[in-house]
């Protein structure tokens, strides 16, 4: 999150936005178990008009060290947490709506809250998450907007990963949340990756999740296109050009940044440059695109 109340907000995304003559409507932010509530950060936000997207992560090692203690297990057995209930607190003090997004992307192994990390049990994050909920209430948190979000694909692709085996139940959901990337193919000879197209991968989300959230409103919570093994700016053309097929989906949040090769040192080499100003070009194409959209809307 420190990047993004620095530099984030007060330079990169305003120098975006002005190329692209349009405002970002909504900020990704992450907080982590050690966090407070960035009250100034949210309020400033609100005062330029956006929503902040707060992704809270129940770990204080920035998922580094997925198999030491479990701060998920350690919560359960507490069966309370200081640090989320003076989060809360904060959260309600200030009062205004934002997007809550807890624990994303559980069904993976890259994460030290999913079940892989946590006795391939996903019951337990259920259980988490409602304790979390509960704290929330407790507290008075009602400007808070729940979202739950799975990856696009089960990470390893076991039955009891399955995305569905992490849902704790329509009375703790608001929004339901996706997240599909197209990753590139810089670790095509590791594990197969490939080049996939918006369209694709987004159809696939539906088959799959159709029919099961359609009482919920979606968004696409973060999503991105490499520029590994493909062209970037007509990757972003056509997802602006298909975008229109899929109107549960209410918004979508560009994850401008990257995902570092864990074979070097962070930041050395990127494995999946993410960033939408990564050139002229890309940022030209979402400049073109969005200006489409609001013309069909």
């Amino acid at each position: 999150m420190r990047r993004v109340v620095t530099e984030g907000i007060f330079y990169e995304i305003p120098n975006m936005e002005e190329i692209i003559g349009l405002p970002f409507e909504i900020i990704l932010a992450y907080a982590h178990l050690p966090s407070e509530f960035p009250t100034d950060f949210m309020e400033l936000t609100r005062q330029q008009g956006r929503i902040v997207q707060m992704t809270y992560q129940v770990t204080d090692s920035n998922n580094q060290q997925l198999y030491y203690e479990s701060p998920l297990l350690r919560l359960i057995r507490d069966g309370d947490c200081p640090r989320i209930r003076a989060f809360a607190r904060d959260a309600a003090e200030w009062g205004h709506p934002f997007l809550f997004r807890l624990n994303n992307e559980m069904n993976t192994d890259w994460v030290s809250y999913g079940a892989t990390a946590n006795l391939l049990d996903p019951d337990l994050f259920i259980l988490s998450w409602r304790i979390i909920y509960n704290i929330f209430r407790e507290e008075g948190v009602d400007n808070a907007i729940w979202i739950w979000n799975p990856q696009d694909r089960d990470y390893p692709p076991a039955g009891w990963n399955n995305y569905l085996a992490y849902y704790p139940g329509n009375e703790y959901v608001h929004m339901f949340g996706i997240t599909g990337y197209n990753t590139g193919t810089h670790y095509a000879d590791i594990h197969g990756e490939m080049w996939r197209e918006f369209r694709f991968i987004y159809d696939n989300i539906v088959a799959t999740y159709a029919g099961k959230f359609d009482a919920f409103p979606w968004i696409i919570t973060e999503f991105a296109s490499s520029s590994v093994g493909g062209n970037k700016e007509l990757w972003i053309d056509n997802m602006f050009d298909n975008l229109h097929r899929f109107p549960m989906i209410r918004a979508a949040v560009w994850f401008s940044y990257a995902d570092w090769d864990f074979r070097y040192a962070e930041g050395e080499v990127a494995a999946r440059p993410y960033w939408l100003n990564e050139t002229p070009e890309t940022l030209e194409a979402f400049r073109r695109g969005r200006l489409r959209q609001i013309e069909r809307e």
